[in-house]
């Protein structure tokens, strides 16, 4: 997989620009023929590697040795661009992402949120895969999601890209999922088919690979009690449930009144007993009545659901041998032809109830256990499920055998998924930079940064120095400290302590200089101190930078955020050095001290000088 380096620090300076067009987010530009596309955007913190998928974009406004990112990215990372960090960027291949599960950031219909997701430009969007096991998110028009599941074709620690044909879902916990599920549970007679190979273990039974098969009713009762075993290891505002079991006739095994329960870890003892007998006691009989079955659980919804709660349809089924209208057909066939289609669609559209579905075993795993092609009745046909789904606002169907529903009950059990329908939309392409993108990186050009940051250095030193000298010649002659001190060493620390990268460091430059260096003291020997630190406050406090008046300030060009810090540190550091001056020259105080009076001799007077 291709991995070039195209820019590091050392050689390179990484700077922050304000964000606009290419060099918004997590787009960065760099020098024209250091190459665009894909890249891994690494920077050296504190406790280890903070890595970020970036693409990068040649830009002929971007200087040489340079790669400029969105300030409000390095104030995401709380990256100090100008504080000698290591970096390194990266251009690679990316991977692309054949399934992501994004967990809702917050109480959200999840319908609601799945329709603005298809709309919200995801294709073409970078993320960072990092280890297995690492926590990460995926911002989504601004807001951070946790990615609860992501297939990058089993690679981490690789660049992945969203493309149209990526597969998501939004996952809600089920702590907060407040949805009302009623599931339909097929016992008609041709569940009775031992067609399912038994390949997992479970607390319920030990199933091991080989030649051992279980009926697709056992499998169904399997999924059900896994379940169960997933919704009580959970607590609060976990989603209702309902049983119904259905073949030519409906009816609801649980709970034993009609309604819907609540079923969770503090649930009592009986409840959750009553949920295991009913999933013991479903026996394979009769016909299947799919239409039937789903209005009775649209009635159950409709007369039991909770307001705001959304409502879902589980329908578990070997399918039907579903015959259009106008054709003949033998076996099981589905009552009321069309109707089931319809119906479901009416449901979705103007009731809000969502349909997904779990197809129980397949035409190969049939074959495979010698099943024959010409018994209608007991081949599993899905093409019915689909359709339904199709109408019924729903995920895919999911079709297998004893894995596959457990995959799918053990995901009910613990929250709710909602796939995004339709075709993900693009995100736009970037416009032209703005025109405060267009100076900062200008501005670049012009920095001559490692000059600049040699003065600055030596300003440094000699502004702290200039402040003790300051302090101990004030206090010699009235007593009294001119700093805070704790001021002064964060100025040291922090605004002297790296060259600034952009207009907007320049304009908090000045304005935290005008308030750590003013003196405490209201005295005559600061003035011309306070005069200079109220015209720095004056320039940076609309959040801006005057190179004009900072020049007639300081008396030399300032064309560069860097150079703006620099001259300013001169002129601070040319000013203080006259208020040492004057007070050094000043006169020490005259203490007096009276002789005791004495009948001998004349009181006398003793002039003493520190």
């Amino acid at each position: 997989m291709r991995r070039s380096t195209v820019a590091a620090s050392g050689p390179h300076r990484l700077v922050a620009v304000p964000g606009g067009g290419a060099v918004t987010g997590t787009r960065v530009g760099v020098p024209v023929g250091a190459g665009s596309g894909a890249g891994v955007l690494s920077v050296r913190s504190g406790t280890g590697w903070l890595q970020a998928a970036v693409l990068a974009t040649e830009l002929a406004e971007v200087p040489a040795k340079h790669v400029a990112i969105d300030e409000d990215l390095a104030a995401q990372w709380d990256l100090d661009v100008a504080d000698r960090q290591r970096w390194q960027l990266d251009l690679v291949d990316a991977v692309p992402v054949g399934k992501l599960v994004l967990e809702l950031a917050t109480e959200r219909e999840p319908g609601e949120a799945a329709r603005e997701f298809a709309q919200a430009g995801l294709v073409g969007e970078l993320l960072w895969v990092p280890a297995k096991g690492t926590d990460f998110s995926v911002s989504v028009n601004g807001v951070p999601h946790r990615v609860h599941e992501v297939d990058a074709g089993g690679h981490h620690e690789v660049v992945a890209r969203i493309t149209k044909n990526t597969v998501v879902e939004l996952y809600a916990p089920a702590s907060r999922a407040g949805v009302d599920v009623v599931v339909l549970a097929d016992t008609s007679f041709s569940m009775q088919m031992q067609d399912l190979p038994a390949v997992r273990a479970s607390a319920w039974g030990t199933f091991t690979t080989g030649e051992q098969w279980i009926t697709r009713v056992e499998a169904l009762r399997e999924s059900l009690r896994d379940l169960l075993e997933m919704r009580t290891r959970v607590s609060g505002r976990v989603s209702r449930l309902a049983l119904l079991e259905f073949n030519g006739q409906v009816r609801q095994v649980f709970p034993h009144q009609p309604g819907m329960v609540q079923l969770d870890a503090d649930s009592p003892a009986p409840l959750v007993d009553d949920f295991r007998r009913a999933v013991a006691s479903m026996k394979p009989s009769g016909s299947t009545d799919i239409g039937q079955a789903l209005h009775a659980a649209a009635n159950l919804l409709h007369r039991n659901g909770r307001p705001g709660n959304e409502k879902l349809v589980v329908l578990v089924s070997d399918g039907a041998n579903w015959v259009p209208r106008g054709e003949s057909g033998t076996g099981e066939i589905v009552s009321a032809v069309k109707e089931p289609v319809s119906l479901m669609e009416h449901l979705h559209r103007d009731l809000g109830i969502r349909l997904h579905a779990v197809g129980i075993s397949d035409e190969n795993l049939y074959r495979r256990r010698g099943g024959d092609m010409r018994k209608a009745e007991y081949v599993p046909n899905h093409t019915l499920l689909r359709e339904l789904v199709k109408v019924g606002g729903g995920d895919s169907t999911t079709v297998g055998g004893l894995d596959a529903l457990a995959g799918y009950f053990g995901g009910l059990g613990g929250g709710i998924v909602h796939r995004v329908q339709g075709r993900l939309t693009a995100a736009p392409k970037p416009g032209p930079l703005p025109e405060r993108t267009r100076t900062a990186l200008q501005a670049l050009r012009h920095t001559g940064t490692e000059d600049w940051d040699r003065h600055r250095e030596e300003l440094k030193a000699g502004i702290t120095e200039l402040a003790g000298r300051c302090d101990t010649e004030f206090q010699r002659s009235h007593g009294q400290d001119v700093w805070v001190d704790r001021f002064v060493l964060q100025l040291s620390g922090r605004e002297f302590g790296s060259l600034v990268a952009d207009v907007a460091g320049a304009a908090n430059f000045l304005v935290r200089v005008s308030r750590g260096l003013r003196p405490q003291p209201d005295h005559a020997a600061f003035a011309p101190l306070v005069a200079l630190l109220d015209e720095l406050r004056s320039i940076g406090e609309n959040g801006g930078v005057d190179y004009g008046r900072v020049t007639g300030l300081c008396g030399k060009r300032a064309d560069s955020p860097g150079s703006v810090q620099v001259l300013v540190m001169r002129r601070v550091h040319d000013v203080m050095t006259d208020v040492h001056r004057a007070l050094s020259s000043a006169p020490a105080p005259v203490i007096v001290i009276a002789a005791p009076a004495s009948t001998a001799r004349p009181a006398s007077s003793f002039v003493y000088r520190n």
